[in-house]
């Protein structure tokens, strides 16, 4: 039996043993309900960080911050890779239904057109003839316009000249 004072476990599993007590530490994770120790059946936690976890029924509960927030993949994008599910774009935790049609490279348009989500977005390709006969294309795919409670609008800013 140990006690767990501190320690920074976040999206991972901590390292818990039947009959230790949590007094503090962060034990985040950023899947809501995430379970964590499935095999500890005996813990008694006092303190610390455990939103988004999901406690064993064995457990003794007394203190601790157990919250659940729900992560964006819009606001962090480099969580995918540890688990995080990737949102739409008209996700709820985005305010706004116009959409506009913004530049993409060929890579995306590619990724974008390989896709087999119900949700992709619309693409397209403009073709632009210049002054000496050279075409030219430019990709663009449909999001929506939005105003984020976290990080603001994704409008293009008008530019007076």
């Amino acid at each position: 039996m140990s006690t767990i004072k501190s320690g920074n476990y976040s999206f991972q599993e901590p390292p818990f043993k039947n009959g230790d007590v949590v007094t503090g530490g962060n034990y985040s994770q950023l899947v809501l309900d995430t379970e964590i120790c499935k095999s500890v059946t005996t813990l008694t936690v006092t303190g610390g960080n455990f939103c988004n976890c999901k406690p064993q029924p064995g457990w003794i509960i007394t203190g601790g911050n157990w919250c659940r927030k729900s992560f964006c993949s819009h606001e962090h994008p480099e969580w995918i890779a540890r688990g995080l599910h990737e949102c739409a774009e008209d996700c709820e935790h985005r305010d706004g239904t116009e959409k506009q049609w913004v530049n993409i490279d060929e890579e995306a348009l590619k990724q974008e057109s390989d896709s087999n989500s119900a949700e992709k977005a619309p693409v397209q390709v403009l073709s632009t003839v210049d002054s000496y006969g050279i075409t030219r294309q430019t990709f663009q795919k449909q999001v929506f316009i939005y105003k984020d409670t976290n990080l603001g609008s994704n409008k293009p800013k008008v530019v007076k000249g």
